[in-house]
């Protein structure tokens, strides 16, 4: 059995996917493929180079906002209102040292679990995803560069940004790698379980934004539509084809020809937009504590 472990992109909601990990790490279920995107490919690589629990979830509690990015706010303002040029309105410097120091990119590339991160080519508007044998740490922040928000990344001279503008649940390589069982972290309840009304413009607008980062699953969903699939809170019929066609540097390994069980797991209520970008100790603790119960409650039957 091919195990895979998707990890969704959602800024430092991420910190809900290392709960889930460490649930699955004591049950030891190991995943043969994890894909990643935004947080989830900082993740996924901080799994994939050998970083156990402790590590993830001491990492998620030691660096807030200030040791992950600083304001650019004035030189934002000069270069949006003059249109003479893009200036991120984040400086990413301190996120990308953090990387660098605790990812092990050799022991990454030599794992026997594939790692894949998604990126979005800016030029071609394509997302790409990269494997463990080709994952440096210009890949890493490129997954997670919040268009605007934080710089592109330059991959072989090519401009990247994050992944999660086309390919925010990567399900795709884990179907093309052959994945028998599926586990699906999302960082957002939408298209998990039924929301209500929004009451507001800002609630709607939330909810608008975390459709459109689900769009991309939506697609990979239908095409596993046939399988034989296990879902919480989800509804059964097959979400409906967006009809995108995906362009990948990852080598697909054919159809499948089997039946993967898939497996969701999200946040039980909307987190809001603020939730993106805070990197406090108490969301992490409180987010890493729900991912744990949530995996803890609805894995039990399958794990």
């Amino acid at each position: 059995m091919k195990r895979a472990l998707i990890l969704a992109g959602g800024g430092s909601r991420g910190a809900f996917q290392i709960g889930v990990y460490k649930y699955l790490a004591e049950r030891n279920w190991i995943p043969d493929i994890i894909c990643g995107t935004s947080v989830g490919a900082i993740n996924a690589a901080g799994i994939g180079s050998g970083l156990d629990t402790h590590a993830l979830v001491r990492l998620w509690t030691t660096y807030n906002r200030r040791r992950m990015y600083r304001l650019n706010l004035i030189p934002f303002l000069s270069y949006f209102l003059s249109g003479r040029a893009l200036k991120p309105l984040l400086d990413t410097r301190m996120m990308q040292a953090m990387v660098s120091d605790h990812v092990d990119f050799d022991h990454l590339k030599n794992n026997r679990t594939k790692v894949v991160i998604s990126t979005v080519n800016v030029l071609t508007s394509r997302p790409c995803f990269f494997d463990n044998s080709q994952i440096r740490l210009e890949h890493i922040m490129a997954s997670g560069a919040m268009p605007v928000l934080f710089p592109w990344q330059y991959i072989d001279g090519v401009p990247h940004w994050d992944g999660g503008t086309m390919a925010n649940i990567p399900l795709q390589p884990a179907l093309d790698f052959g994945a028998d069982e599926i586990i699906i972290v999302q960082l957002s309840p939408v298209t998990h379980t039924p929301q209500a009304l929004p009451k507001n413009v800002r609630i709607a607008l939330e909810m608008v934004f975390e459709q459109f980062l689900a769009g991309s699953y939506a697609s990979a969903y239908a095409n596993a539509h046939e399988s034989s699939l296990t879902t919480l809170g989800v509804e059964k019929n097959p979400l409906p084809s967006l009809q995108l066609k995906y362009t990948t540097k990852y080598p697909s390994g054919g159809s499948h020809k089997s039946h993967p069980n898939i497996i969701t797991l999200a946040p039980g209520k909307m987190l809001g937009f603020k939730s993106l970008l805070n990197f406090s100790v108490s969301q992490a603790k409180t987010l890493i504590d729900e991912g744990y119960k949530t995996a803890s409650t609805h894995l039990k039957p399958f794990i």
